[in-house]
C-alpha cells in the first residue's frame, strides 16, 4: 500500500485526535458518564488507525533479520490492540449496581462459611475467625475452619471460638480438595469461601445472600480488598497516593464483566449455591487456580455469577515483592493449565463474549513475554543495527503519538482513576521476567501442580535488596544505557536520524520502568506484627485501682491500641507521670474490659498517648474488636491514584533507603518527659561535698533514663540521680553511653536501685 495516500489528511487527523483526547481527558475527570464513552471511542479509533499504518507501511524489509524483528514486534502490538478492545468493551457499560439485603425471616437459607488454611499461622487466622464469628445473619450460619495442615493448634483455636474444625487424612488437589472435603462434611444451602487472611465484615452475608432470589445464580463475588500496603505501595513509599495493584481488576474489570456473565471467581469473599457446585462436581481440581476454573465451569453450565460491589472482606496483600511474584506466578501458571484443560474458546456452553473475555484474561498473563519484546526492540537497533520499525519522525508524530496519548486516556477512562498507563508499565516491567519464565515453562511442559501458599503476616527488621529478582531489570538497564551511549557517543552519526530519535525515546521510556522495577526490589523492614486501623472509640483506662481515666482509642489492631488520655481536673501531669505502667485494664465501648500491658507512654501538652498491648483476647472481645476495626472507614485504603507520579515515588524511595532503620530492643516502658533532675558526683577524697549539677531528663523507665547536660559526662561514671518526689526520689546510676550534641552531652544512664527507693539518708 502506498503511504502517500495517508498524507493528504494525516496532519489534520493527528491534530484533531490530540485535541479531542486532551478535551475528553479534562472533561471526563468531572463528568465521567458519556464523556468516558467518547474517550474510549476516540482512543479505539486512534489505535485502529495506528495499527493499520503499522501493518501496511512500517515493517522493515532491509534483510531477513529486520523482517523477522519487525513482524514479531507488530504481532505483539496486535495482541495489545486485542486487549485494548476487550478492556474498552468491559469499560463501556456502567457497572450493575443491584444490591439486595438478605431476607429477614425464618426462611433465610442456611450458610456454611469455609475458612481455608494450610500453613498460615494462628496469628493470621484468628482475626479472620473472629470476623466470621461476628457475622450478623437471621438464618442458620456455621463457621468451619478447613485446615489442610492438620495442626493441633488450629484445632484448639477453632474449638476456642466455637467453630467447627475440618481436616482430612489425604491432602490431594490442594485448596480445591480441601473445599470439596468440606462440602462433604457440611449441608448448608449456601457456601461461603474465605482465605485464611480475609477478614469478613459483620454484614458479609447481609450484602450477598439476597442475590440468591435469582434461581439461576451460582455465586456472588465480592472484591478482594487489602488493609495493608502491597509491595509497590510500601517499598516505593507510595501507600498514600497509590492504590493496591489489584484494585483495577477487583473493582473495575469485575463489575464490567458482570454485563456478560463473565465475573471471575477469585477464591475468596464468595458465596455459592451448593446445588450449583454439586451440578459440576464441586470445585475444579487438577489445576492450581481452581477458582478461575470453577467460576467458568459454572457459567458454562448455564448458571450466573454476580458481583457485589461493597468491600465486605479484606485481607493481607503479599508483604514482600518476592511473595507477590510467588502469588502471580501461581496465577499465571494456573490460567494456562485451565486453558489447556478447559479451553474457553472451545468449551461448550460459553457464549461468544464469555469465550472472548476468559481468553483475554489468559492472554493477559503473557505480558511478561510482550514486555521482553518491547524492551529488546530498541536495543536490537541501537546495539545490533537491525531496524525494527521503518518510519520517519513526521509519521511517528502523526500516527503513533495520538495512539500513545490515547493509551493514557483509555486506561484512565476504563480504570476510573484506579490505574494509570505509566504505573501499568512499571508493574508489568517489574514482574515481566518472573512471569515470562513461568508462562514459557508451563507451555513447553515444565508444569507444576504444587499449590504454593502466599506467605502472610511476616515481619522483618532489616533492609533487604532482592538481587535474584533484580538481576534481569539490572541487565536490561545496563544494556539500555549502553545502547544510548553507543548511539550518541561511540557510534555517533552511523544511525538514520529518524530511527535514532524513535528508538532513543523508546529506550528512555523503558529505562523509567526498569529503574522503578529495581527500586521495588529494595524490601523495606516491616516491623509491625499486625496492621493498625484509625478509629475513634471511647475508652476508660484504669491507671490504678478505682481511678479510671476517660479517653479515646486513636488506632486499633487485633493485638493492641493507641490511646489518648487528656488532662483533666482529676488527672494531671503529675499523676500521669508517677504511674507510668500501671494501666491495669481498658473498658472499651461496645467491647468490654480487656487486660494487657502498657508498652510505651508519651506525654504531650494535651495529655498522654499510651501504647497498650492486649493480653490474649477472649473470643467475645476478639469478635467485638474485629467488628470495630472492620467498621472503620480507614480499614481499607483508598482505591484511586492521587498524584502518584513515578518520579516522586523514585525520589521518596532513594531518600528512604538512606535512612537507617533499627528495631527497638528495649523491653521496658519509657516515658518521654521534660523533667529536671539533680546529678550528684561523689567527692572522691572524702573530705569535701559532692558536686551537684542539673540535667534535663528526656525519657525515663524503671531501669534507666536519657539525660542532657552541659557538664561533661563519661561512660562508666557513677552518680546519684535525684528525680524529686514527683518522679520517685533518688537512685544510683551508671553512665552507659555518651554523645556530644550541639555543645551538650546526651547520656544513657542505668539505674542501679529502684527509682522509688531513696538510697541516701
Amino acid at each position: 500500500m502506498n503511504e502517500s495516500l495517508f498524507w493528504p489528511w494525516s496532519a489534520g487527523y493527528a491534530g484533531l485526535a490530540l485535541l479531542t483526547l486532551a478535551f475528553l481527558a479534562i472533561v471526563g475527570r468531572r463528568r465521567p458518564g458519556s464523556e468516558r464513552r467518547a474517550a474510549l471511542a476516540v482512543a479505539l479509533l486512534t489505535a485502529v488507525v495506528y495499527m493499520t499504518w503499522r501493518v501496511a507501511f512500517t515493517v522493515p524489509n532491509e534483510n531477513l533479520a529486520a523482517r523477522i524483528a519487525g513482524i514479531v514486534l507488530v504481532g505483539v502490538e496486535i495482541l495489545g490492540l486485542v486487549q485494548m478492545v476487550a478492556s474498552t468493551v468491559i469499560g463501556w457499560q456502567k457497572p450493575i449496581r443491584r444490591q439486595r439485603a438478605a431476607p429477614a425471616d425464618a426462611g433465610s437459607p442456611s450458610v456454611d462459611i469455609l475458612i481455608c488454611t494450610y500453613s498460615e499461622s494462628a496469628t493470621v487466622l484468628e482475626p479472620t475467625l473472629a470476623g466470621a464469628m461476628g457475622i450478623l445473619y437471621d438464618g442458620i450460619v456455621k463457621v468451619h475452619v478447613c485446615d489442610d495442615g492438620s495442626r493441633p493448634e488450629i484445632r484448639d483455636l477453632a474449638n476456642r471460638y466455637g467453630a467447627h474444625y475440618i481436616d482430612r487424612d489425604e491432602h490431594q488437589h490442594a485448596k480445591a480438595g480441601n473445599l470439596n472435603n468440606a462440602l462433604r462434611h457440611t449441608s448448608g444451602e449456601l457456601v461461603a469461601t474465605l482465605d485464611a487472611d480475609m477478614i469478613p465484615t459483620a454484614d458479609f452475608l447481609e450484602k450477598t445472600v439476597g442475590y440468591f432470589t435469582e434461581r439461576d445464580l451460582a455465586f456472588v463475588q465480592a472484591p478482594q480488598a487489602f488493609h495493608n500496603q502491597d509491595a509497590f505501595q510500601y517499598n516505593l513509599f507510595s501507600g498514600e497516593v497509590l492504590p493496591n495493584e489489584q484494585d483495577y481488576f477487583m473493582r473495575t474489570l469485575q463489575p464490567g464483566k458482570e454485563h456478560f456473565n463473565a465475573v471471575m471467581y477469585v477464591g475468596s469473599n464468595t458465596v455459592f449455591r451448593r446445588s450449583a457446585l454439586a451440578a459440576i462436581g464441586g470445585f475444579a481440581t487438577g489445576v492450581i487456580t481452581e477458582d478461575m476454573a470453577t467460576g467458568m465451569l459454572l457459567q458454562a453450565a448455564g448458571y450466573r455469577g454476580r458481583f457485589a460491589p461493597d468491600i465486605i472482606a479484606a485481607g493481607l496483600a503479599p508483604e514482600s515483592f518476592g511473595d507477590l511474584l510467588t502469588q502471580r506466578t501461581r496465577w499465571a501458571r494456573g490460567n494456562i493449565q485451565t486453558a489447556r484443560r478447559w479451553n474457553p474458546l472451545t468449551w461448550p456452553g460459553l457464549s461468544k463474549m464469555q469465550r472472548w473475555l476468559y481468553a483475554d484474561g489468559i492472554l493477559y498473563w503473557h505480558f511478561g513475554i510482550f514486555k521482553f519484546v518491547f524492551l529488546l526492540a530498541p536495543l536490537v537497533y541501537l546495539l545490533g543495527g537491525i531496524p525494527v520499525v521503518n518510519a520517519n519522525v513526521p509519521s511517528i508524530v502523526t500516527f503513533w503519538l495520538p495512539y500513545f496519548v490515547a493509551s493514557f486516556v483509555s486506561m484512565g477512562a476504563v480504570s476510573q482513576g484506579r490505574r494509570s498507563f505509566t504505573w501499568t508499565h512499571v508493574y508489568e516491567i517489574a514482574m515481566a521476567p518472573t512471569i515470562a519464565i513461568a508462562v514459557i515453562g508451563e507451555w513447553v511442559g515444565f508444569s507444576t501442580k504444587v499449590f504454593a501458599v502466599t506467605p502472610k503476616g511476616v515481619s522483618t527488621h532489616k533492609l533487604n535488596f532482592r538481587w535474584g529478582i533484580a538481576i534481569p531489570p539490572l541487565i536490561f538497564l545496563a544494556l539500555s544505557v549502553a545502547a544510548l551511549l553507543n548511539a550518541f557517543v561511540f557510534s555517533a552519526g552511523s544511525f538514520r536520524p529518524d530511527s535514532l530519535v524513535i528508538t532513543s525515546f523508546w529506550a528512555g521510556y523503558n529505562i523509567v520502568g526498569l529503574v522503578m522495577a529495581i527500586l521495588v526490589c529494595l524490601e523495606r523492614p516491616r516491623q509491625r506484627r499486625t496492621e493498625r486501623t484509625n478509629v475513634e472509640i471511647p475508652v476508660a483506662a484504669r491507671l490504678w485501682p478505682g481511678r479510671p481515666v476517660a479517653g479515646r482509642i486513636l488506632d486499633l489492631s487485633f493485638q493492641g491500641a493507641r490511646i489518648a488520655l487528656p488532662w483533666t481536673n482529676n488527672f494531671d501531669p503529675t499523676q500521669g507521670s508517677r504511674r507510668l505502667a500501671d494501666i491495669e485494664d481498658l473498658l472499651i465501648d461496645h467491647v468490654g474490659t480487656v487486660t494487657g500491658n502498657c508498652r510505651w507512654v508519651s506525654e504531650t501538652a494535651e495529655g498522654m498517648l499510651v501504647g497498650f498491648e492486649f493480653d490474649r483476647l477472649a473470643p467475645a472481645h476478639a469478635v467485638a474488636i474485629m467488628r470495630a476495626i472492620t467498621a472503620s472507614d480507614d480499614w481499607v485504603r483508598h482505591d484511586r491514584e492521587e498524584n502518584a507520579r513515578v518520579g516522586g515515588a523514585a525520589l521518596r524511595t532513594l531518600i528512604g533507603a538512606t535512612r537507617r532503620v533499627t528495631p527497638s530492643l528495649r523491653t521496658e516502658l519509657r516515658l518521654a518527659t521534660r523533667g529536671v533532675a539533680q546529678l550528684h558526683r561523689p567527692e572522691m577524697s572524702g573530705g569535701g561535698q559532692d558536686e551537684v549539677f542539673s540535667v534535663h531528663v528526656e525519657d525515663l523507665s524503671f531501669g534507666g533514663c536519657r539525660v542532657r547536660s552541659r557538664q561533661r559526662l563519661s561512660s562508666g561514671e557513677h552518680y546519684l540521680l535525684d528525680f524529686g518526689e514527683a518522679h520517685g526520689g533518688r537512685s544510683t546510676a551508671e553512665v552507659r553511653w555518651v554523645q556530644r550534641r550541639a555543645g551538650r552531652y546526651v547520656a544513657g544512664l542505668r539505674l542501679n536501685t529502684p527509682a522509688e527507693r531513696s538510697v541516701r539518708p
